[in-house]
């Protein structure tokens, strides 16, 4: 169906992943809710099972609105992405995106630091949220803390030199 990506966008703009078959060619196509360095919407491979579109989703840059339009598509399934929950204890990083939301004014006193700890996980109908800095945040906002822990390697002097390629003489 020609003009199919209104429907599209609408459905990727809720979280959801849409899943297209080109019935021209009979292929599928994931259409991921992250969007690539243009502002289009990220897509898989175009494959020949819907199963194979879905491991490959977000693997490519998306194509425009009017690119989108001239194919004949067809949406023959719409998902949320499973992800794994945060736990209690968790440091996350809070993402850029969250300054879109409504309440954005009255949450940016408590979310000055960009990164916290998960205080508490509320399961809802609405989805997943976070206690993170005294604010609920919802996942989307969300993401791992990759700490990068240097190991600190101890020498001696004589050790130290030696790396250094100096020689130890030490007087007494």
């Amino acid at each position: 169906m020609k003009n199919l990506y209104n429907t599209i966008e609408q459905n990727l703009k809720v979280g959801l992943q849409v899943v297209v078959k080109d019935l021209t060619d009979n292929t599928y196509c994931t259409i991921s809710n992250s969007k690539d360095s243009y502002g289009d919407y990220k897509k898989s491979y175009w494959c020949n099972s819907i199963e194979e579109a879905k491991q490959t989703v977000g693997t490519f840059y998306g194509y425009s609105k009017e690119c989108w339009d001239n194919l004949d598509l067809e949406i023959v399934g719409v998902y949320r992405p499973e992800y794994k929950p945060f736990k209690v204890g968790d440091k996350v990083r809070i993402l850029d995106s969250i300054k879109k939301i409504d309440n954005w004014e009255l949450l940016k006193e408590n979310l000055q630091d960009v990164t916290g700890e998960i205080r508490g996980v509320c399961l809802s109908a609405s989805g997943t949220s976070y206690l993170v800095n005294n604010s609920w945040i919802g996942h989307e906002y969300l993401a791992p803390l990759n700490e990068v822990k240097e190991e600190i390697e101890e020498l001696t002097m004589e050790e130290l030199c030696k790396e250094l390629g100096r020689e130890v003489k030490i007087k007494k």
